[in-house]
C-alpha cells in the first residue's frame, strides 16, 4: 500500500511538472527537431500566405535580423527558405533532417532534404542557440556544383 502511494505521488508530480513547465520540454529540443518543426510549419504557410515574412509566428523560428534583411532584399524568383523558385512540388514533399554539425558559439549546421515524388532539394540551415531557444540565422543552398 505504501509503495502504491509513493508511485501515485511520483506520477502526479511528473504530470504536474510536464503540465506547468512546458518550456522545459522546449529547452530539450534538438536543432534537428527545431528545423523540422519550422519547415513543417513553413511549407503550409508558404502556400496559404502571399508573404510569409508578415506571419507573426515567423520570429519564433527565424532571427529578427534575418527577417529584417529579407524584408529589405529585392524580390527574386527564389524563395529564401527553400532556395528554389515557385513550385507546387513542395506542398506534398517530406522534410528529412540529417545529422547536425556543431560549430563554435552555439551555432549548428543542419542539412535539410526536401523529398518529393519526382524531385529532391537540399538546403543547409544555420541555427543559433540563444539562451534556451533556437533561431534560424541563415539558409544556404546545397546544389551539387
Amino acid at each position: 500500500m505504501r509503495i502504491r502511494n509513493i508511485f501515485i505521488c511520483m506520477l502526479t508530480s511528473l504530470l504536474c511538472l510536464g503540465f506547468f513547465c512546458p518550456n522545459a520540454a522546449n529547452a530539450a529540443q534538438t536543432p534537428q527537431e527545431f528545423v523540422k518543426e519550422f519547415y513543417e510549419w513553413y511549407l503550409i504557410k508558404h502556400y496559404e500566405l502571399d508573404n510569409v515574412l508578415t506571419e507573426e509566428k515567423l520570429p519564433e523560428y527565424v532571427d529578427e535580423t534575418l527577417i529584417g534583411y529579407l524584408k529589405q532584399k529585392e524580390v527574386t524568383s527564389l524563395y529564401y527558405f527553400t532556395q528554389m523558385g515557385e513550385t507546387m512540388q513542395f506542398k506534398d514533399c517530406r522534410v528529412l533532417v540529417k545529422h547536425v554539425l556543431t560549430m563554435a558559439d552555439d551555432v549548428y549546421v543542419v542539412p535539410v532534404l526536401f523529398k518529393g515524388k519526382d524531385f529532391y532539394n537540399v538546403v543547409i540551415a544555420y541555427v543559433k542557440k540563444s539562451g534556451s531557444e533556437f533561431k534560424i540565422a541563415s539558409i544556404s543552398d546545397a546544389y551539387p556544383y
